[in-house]
């Protein structure tokens, strides 16, 4: 063993030591271990080291770059793709304004999303960007490819099922070229879903400022990758249907082939291969009378299996020919077809000059037979080449269009010629991908219409947003946040503007694949739809996997009780192909969180639900959703049982007749066998569980004469039933909260968060105070006090005194005092607030009638304070020891890691999210240098995350309470 001298950095900690390893395993778990507090580990997250000749990071995957002298210190890095901006919170991504930015400085490598670094190098003169951890000034941060290719790219081709069009070499067979064209069409479905989805959203807004280019090109790029994957599903299947046109099949048009030029002219079968072609080319060879006479008495047996006759002529070559359809196996037959027709064309032109010219010759008529049973099989040989030739055109368009359609799939998507600085994706990450550029837009469109929606929700923050955009000079103000997003709040429930009914009730479907979710979606879609409309795109159905991603298709529903109509989307969640590997169930498990949906149903057949109670417990524990079970294609468990009940009865009882109502009796008692089963199976109430069949039946219940496992619908019609029935829930309310709660803490990250470092960049510090970063551009000699910085973030707009002795209430203060918050003492950690804290754990009770079982959102402001409160949750889920500036750096550093968990979709905020910590993006308020006024600034802000939350729910339970009371 040799010792190593090691130096580990991720993020801004560092250690040092002196070791000997075996091998690069004992190293890799040494550094993990030591920064345990990060949450990191080897499937998580890299370690490299720093290429200087190539200038750029290399994997360290064995230890041979090390230096052995044991003085040499060699420094490695920890990295991943933590989970959000270091300025704004949003999470990182494929889509350009979300793509992470490196520090160039080595020892920090915080990431910002490109967003951040764009607008303050744009406001900075001379281009230049100061890290706001470790302070270094450089052209700006940097894109980390390796990076981006296997946190991002990588997981992103997993869950599109990108390995699919890489098969080329067994596209060509019936049902495999079918499963392709099957595939290309659920991409096109998929694609096509993502579009109509956006122009729905488009649809219900009459701004003109929500068609923003970006949608238009977005729609563009995705109707143009439409056209082109409709052009390939046509032209395959004009292929398909060339091929099932054909005569023959080509494995039997290839055992044709060996049959002709093993059996043709031999009298017994034989398994020898090539027989009758080496029976007539040595019978063409025969030149004199002793050699004809042998070859006319010998058995022919003895001719085929002679070794030097097999040799000669390749006979063998003909055991190595694959039935597999491919262009290289026919390529292989027309080149036998070709050398053995040479071989007999040559031979009958020996046979002509030598004895076929004179008609005296005395083996004229043995030869002339030779010949004309050489000419059939040449005949026969042209014939089987044509055919052949056929197969290998329609091959060759096959593997044409394969490669055009991954060539489309893989070429560069937008082109970005705004700044040098292009955060799409590289040409080679392009190439390198299978599907990227599928992948790409589509996460483009996703992006665009979880804006859209935001957007939609909450017209006035847009509006209130564009106008800071537009006015550069007048600094936002937290109390005109608050204000708006009030405003938007009650707008839900006035009558004459409500926009609840915009918000569908998100219900998802996963499990395992060919489980039957799709089939299941396309049925439920149809129940009880207000819809007449005959063309709905279903969701694609298949043996074995048909959906990639998740596709989403909204209904709008009538309620037989309440004659409401109620709006369902429904996400088909792709099927999960190989749960047992961490990473596949991790990627899954990103997919379902991407989905964000209201409700989960979890299908599946067997009797095994391991894999289905371990998603249940994540889904409920991290996201805080209920889930439900459906046991599909049950009837094939109910024909079992339904048979082996009614042959032992009649076994037990040959003398008496089974009536069809004792058969439909026992049937019912069956059936409630299963349901029990599957209650236990899935340890959950027996209101959760349902049972489907492989077929849904059209026929109502109560008109079933004879129950059978074709005519019995089971569960489905309640199925239908009791997910409209939840559609008029509270949980359209739940996801508001948390909608609200994640577009103030993008705006306080964003126009708060960020406008202080892009002030700090846009102006000079003043002497002796060098270190304390100055917000707010025109307010600069207010910076050095408390109430400087109150003012310019509109916490504050007066002294305390002035407000005391005049009896005025600040803006804010008033805003906030309008309804009951209930603040805890310990949750608020700057003196800003003090009129919003409360000791009394009394007043932070109440209660809503209305709230169902599966609303297991934190309720925040009217649940006892012991345990329950956000700020509690939040700072739990940090871990220890990562910052140093008490329990406000963790809280805040716990709030991003929950905004960071909205990575994959709009409605996965603060309220109702389990928090699993990633990543202590606690850098806010971690780094602390003794500068009082920057620790008070962060305290403030954070101070407002916890705060947005409690006034949302505030609103949301008084309107609530409103409405119950009317």
């Amino acid at each position: 063993m040799v010792y190593f001298y090691i130096r580990a950095h991720c993020l801004a900690q560092q250690h040092e030591w002196k070791k000997e390893y075996e091998d690069i395993i004992a190293l890799k778990k040494d550094i993990f271990n030591h920064f345990q507090i990060y949450n990191i580990n080897e499937e998580s997250s890299l370690i490299v080291y720093y290429d200087d000749k190539e200038k750029c990071d290399r994997i360290l995957d064995n230890l041979d770059i090390l230096p052995k002298d044991n003085i040499t210190l060699f420094n490695v890095y920890v990295k991943r793709i933590w989970a959000c901006c270091g300025i704004c919170f949003s999470p990182f991504d494929i889509i350009p304004d979300r793509l992470p930015l490196e520090c160039t400085e080595k020892i920090c490598n915080v990431q910002y999303c490109v967003k951040c670094i764009d607008m303050i190098c744009e406001l900075n003169k001379n281009h230049k960007f100061t890290c706001m951890f470790c302070n270094k000034t450089d052209d700006r941060p940097q894109r980390n490819i390796l990076l981006e290719n296997i946190f991002l790219w990588k997981p992103y081709t997993m869950r599109y099922g990108a390995h699919s069009t890489e098969r080329m070499e067994t596209i060509f067979n019936g049902p495999n070229l079918s499963d392709a064209i099957h595939r290309i069409e659920n991409r096109r479905t998929h694609i096509q879903t993502l579009q109509t989805t956006l122009k729905m959203r488009l649809s219900t807004v009459t701004d003109t400022n929500y068609y923003s280019d970006k949608s238009k090109y977005y729609l563009i790029a995705a109707e143009q990758l439409s056209g082109k994957l409709e052009t390939f599903i046509r032209r395959l299947r004009t292929c398909e249907r060339n091929i099932k046109s054909q005569s023959v099949t080509f494995r039997t048009l290839v055992n044709n082939y060996r049959k002709l030029l093993r059996d043709s002219i031999c009298q017994k079968s034989s398994k020898q291969e090539a027989a009758s072609f080496i029976l007539v080319c040595e019978k063409l060879s025969a030149s004199d009378y002793e050699t004809i006479e042998r070859m006319m008495s010998m058995n022919e047996q003895v001719i085929i299996t002679e070794s030097n006759f097999i040799s000669m002529y390749n006979a063998n070559k003909l055991k190595d020919i694959s039935l597999k359809e491919s262009i290289a196996c026919v390529n292989d037959i027309l080149e036998d077809i070709n050398y053995r027709r040479n071989i007999l064309q040559e031979k009958q032109q020996q046979v002509t000059e030598l004895y076929l010219n004179s008609i005296n010759h005395p083996f004229h008529t043995y030869y002339v037979q030779q010949y004309q049973i050489a000419t059939t099989m040449i005949t026969s040989l042209d014939e089987y080449e044509t055919e052949f030739i056929r197969f290998r055109n329609i091959y060759n368009e096959i593997g044409n269009i394969m490669h055009e359609y991954k060539d489309e799939l893989t070429k560069k998507t937008l082109d970005d010629t705004s700044n040098e600085y292009t955060s799409l994706p590289t040409s080679e990450q392009m190439s390198t991908f299978q599907c990227s550029r599928l992948i790409l837009i589509s996460e483009l469109l996703r992006s665009e219409t979880d804006r859209i929606e935001i957007e939609t929700i909450f017209p006035r923050i847009t509006k209130q947003i564009q106008q800071w955009k537009q006015n550069q000079v007048n600094d936002p103000k937290i109390y005109d946040l608050f204000a708006t997003l009030e405003q938007d709040l009650l707008s839900l429930y006035d009558r004459n503007q409500s926009l609840l009914h915009l918000i569908p009730f998100r219900v998802g479907f996963i499990g395992n694949i060919s489980v039957g979710k799709s089939s299941l979606v396309n049925y439920l879609r149809i129940q009880n739809s207000i819809s007449t409309s005959t063309n709905r795109t279903l969701s694609p159905t298949a043996v074995g996997q048909s959906t990639v991603g998740s596709l989403q298709f909204d209904e709008q529903h009538l309620c037989s009780n309440t004659q409401t109509i109620v709006t369902i989307r429904y996400v088909d969640i792709e099927g999960c192909a190989d749960f047992n590997t961490k990473v596949q169930a991790a990627s899954y498990f990103e997919q379902i969180q991407k989905a964000d949906c209201d409700l989960y149903i979890i299908l599946y057949t067997g009797q095994q639900v391991s894999f289905e109670r371990k998603l249940e417990k994540e889904i409920k524990e991290r996201l805080n959703r209920p889930c439900w079970y459906v046991r599909s294609k049950v009837d094939k468990e109910f024909e079992e049982h339904f048979n082996e009940q009614i042959t032992r009865r009649k076994l037990d009882y040959p003398d008496i007749t089974i009536e069809d109502n004792e058969e439909n009796e026992l049937a019912e008692q069956v059936i409630e066998m299963i349901r029990e089963k599957a209650i236990e199976l899935c340890q959950t109430s027996s209101d959760k569980v349902f049972l489907i069949n492989s077929l849904y039946s059209n026929m109502e219940e109560n008109n079933i004469e004879k129950i059978n496992s074709k005519t019995h619908p089971f569960d489905i019609y309640l199925l239908s039933q009791q997910l409209i029935n939840a559609a008029q829930q509270s949980y359209a309310l739940e996801r508001i909260k948390r909608m609200a709660a994640m577009i103030c803490a993008r705006i306080i990250g964003t126009y708060f968060r960020r406008r202080y470092i892009t002030s700090f960049i846009s102006h000079e510090f003043l002497a002796g105070v060098s270190a304390i970063i100055v917000p707010w551009g025109d307010q600069i000699a207010l910076a050095h006090t408390r109430f400087g910085i109150r003012t310019a973030l509109g916490v504050q707009d007066r002294l305390s005194l002035y407000n005391h002795l005049l009896k005025k209430v600040d803006e804010f203060e008033s805003l906030l005092l309008k309804y009951p918050l209930n603040m805890d003492s310990n949750d608020l950690k700057s003196d800003a607030f003090n009129y919003l804290k409360t000791t009394d754990s009394s007043t932070m009770i109440n209660t809503i009638n209305n709230k169902n079982e599966y609303s297991e959102t934190i309720y925040l402001g009217r649940e006892p304070k012991t345990d329950s409160s956000i700020a509690t949750k939040l700072s739990s889920a940090m871990p220890t020891g990562v910052v140093t500036c008490g329990l406000v750096g963790k809280k805040i550093a716990a709030a991003t890691l929950a905004i960071s968990s909205l990575s994959y979709s709009v409605g996965v905020g603060f309220l109702g999210l389990g928090i699993v910590a990633a990543i202590p993006i606690g850098l806010w308020a971690s780094k602390t240098s003794g500068k009082e006024i920057r620790n008070y600034l962060d305290n403030l802000c954070a101070d407002l995350l916890i705060i947005s939350e409690h006034f949302i729910v505030a609103i949301i339970n008084q309107q609530e309470l409103n409405r119950e009371r009317s």
